[in-house]
């Protein structure tokens, strides 16, 4: 086995000729030169003076041939390289690079639509087709499939699921939703995973696994190949949705709302994953300018709790989960429950913009809004660890996120996103991205809380790629064997350490702090 090649930064004269291959290869219009267009693949909020997570090239192929070509010039020049949908992965840094020097690898171009089946309730998409353009051709062609999309609708369905990414109907869980990969290895050569493997298949997107062990696990969060298409499980479009939310004023009403969410997700009358938000009395930390905690509650619900829920299917079913949700709530004193019920077909223009992200219809209401409180330099840096899904983890978390904000001078709204037997917490550290220290100081903010929740065996279930390692680290049973084990599937499969070193804090043998 060949040794790990350190990832450099190549010379302008490398560079120089990587390019004129990539543009014989992919076409004038495959590579982004350098100059404005070639920010929008840095991380959006690195600040005026970034240091790290460079990009030195950005790519853009249109099809899996032109991914495999792409490669092919990296590995005979040794250039590592990055790999993106749409980059909009902006709470994580975006498109931007583990590794300084990368050659990005952006797929935005690959953006068929390759089939919708109404019958079984698949689609099959590459990995530029947005939330949003999918949802438009449901739209236009009336199918009777409802989608998933999380709080912005303006990224890839496929880069979203391979980052575990979070929605919130019953198709909420993302990377669940997948079903049957093609991906390019490292080497260049094809795979397809799952019943994909068997050629002609007619069950590649409606049967999760194949024969032998299931391996689609292996290209989420991992740096060990490049999914050029995917197959995508939809919900049948509903006869009703009703979506609403319960609110609570008093402190002490997180305790029976979190056991009545978790006892009801558990038995079904619950669906998808609700999403419950903190308003404390004073809102999270201090901030400074614009970014203050009287501005940020400006975007917050009402009430010291409120969750967010959807109920869908037939009306008779819709209305019996209703009927139980009501009686429970009634034994919280003082919370209030609002529910407002619209067809399955209900469009954009049918439903009110709070309950737009409930009811699968892509938007970017929540963006709009924080850009107008705070201004278009507006950043964010997310922290969020999985936790047990108990009051006492909700209380901690939100007493961490605020003592560490008001430490930093930052700001931060501190949210929960309930699965029956977990939640993680969507916590959005907020500042101003013109403002290089107000950068810095989220991610040393950041790395802390990810210091102290490892302290009661949790972690973020994702991690901006400057702390893609420190994450890791934390996952270090049996002197971090999992890490290791990373290393020899990425020895196996990518001896060179040339696609995206460092994801996920993954590297081949002996590159990491090279």
């Amino acid at each position: 086995m060949s040794a790990a090649i350190a990832p450099a930064v190549p010379d302008l004269a490398a560079l120089s000729s990587a390019r004129e291959c990539f543009a014989a290869l992919l076409g004038a219009e495959g590579v982004v030169e350098n100059g404005g267009r070639q920010r929008a693949f840095h991380d959006p909020f690195e600040g005026p003076a970034a240091h790290g997570h460079q990009p030195a090239l950005v790519v853009q192929p249109a099809n899996v041939e032109q991914v495999q070509a792409a490669l092919r010039v990296a590995r005979e020049r040794g250039l590592h390289v990055w790999t993106s949908s749409k980059g909009r992965n902006y709470g994580y840094g975006g498109s931007a690079p583990v590794a300084d020097g990368a050659v990005v690898i952006n797929l935005s171009r690959m953006n068929r639509i390759l089939d919708i089946d109404a019958t079984h309730g698949t689609a099959v998409i590459e990995p530029g087709v947005s939330f949003a353009d999918l949802y438009a051709a449901l739209r236009r062609d009336n199918v009777p499939l409802m989608m998933s999309v999380p709080d912005l609708g303006w990224g890839s369905i496929i880069g979203n699921a391979l980052e575990h990414g979070i929605g919130y109907n019953v198709m909420g869980d993302h990377a669940s939703a997948l079903c049957g990969m093609e991906v390019v290895l490292p080497d260049g050569s094809l795979l397809r995973t799952g019943q994909g493997a068997l050629p002609d298949s007619p069950l590649w997107h409606r049967h999760r696994r194949g024969f032998g062990p299931a391996v689609d696990d292996l290209f989420k969060q991992s740096n060990l190949g490049i999914v050029t298409k995917a197959g995508l499980h939809l919900m049948p479009r509903p006869e009703v949705m009703a979506t609403g939310t319960i609110r609570c004023e008093a402190e002490g009403d997180i305790v029976p709302l979190i056991a009545m969410v978790r006892r009801l997700l558990q038995s079904g009358v619950l669906q998808g994953v609700p999403m419950l938000v903190s308003s404390p009395p004073m809102a999270t930390g201090s901030g400074e300018g614009h970014f203050t905690a009287e501005n940020l509650r400006q975007v917050l619900r009402p009430g010291r709790w409120n969750l967010r829920f959807g109920l869908y299917g037939h009306e008779a079913l819709v209305s019996a989960r209703r009927s139980v949700l009501e009686r429970e709530v009634a034994a919280i004193p003082g919370a209030i429950m609002e529910l407002r019920q619209y067809a399955g077909d209900a469009g954009p223009e049918d439903v009110e913009p709070r309950d737009l992200i409930a009811a699968g219809i892509p938007n970017q209401v929540l963006l709009d809004r924080l850009k107008g409180v705070f201004g278009d330099s507006f950043g964010h840096m997310d922290f969020s660890p999985v936790l047990p899904i108990d009051a006492d983890y909700a209380r901690r978390t939100e007493t961490l996120l605020g003592e560490t904000m008001a430490r930093h001078g930052l700001i931060g709204a501190f949210g929960l996103l309930c699965f029956p037997r977990s939640m993680v917490s969507a916590s959005l550290v907020m500042f101003d991205a013109a403002d290089q220290a107000r950068v810095d100081a989220a991610r040393v903010a950041v790395r802390h809380l990810c210091d102290e929740v490892a302290t009661w065996g949790c972690a973020p279930y994702r991690a901006h790629v400057a702390l893609v390692d420190h994450v890791q680290d934390k996952f270090a049973f049996g002197q971090n064997a999992m890490a290791r084990f990373y290393s020899k599937l990425k020895d196996a499969l990518d001896p060179q350490g040339l696609l995206a070193p460092g994801n996920h804090g993954i590297w081949a043998e002996g590159q990491r702090g090279a």
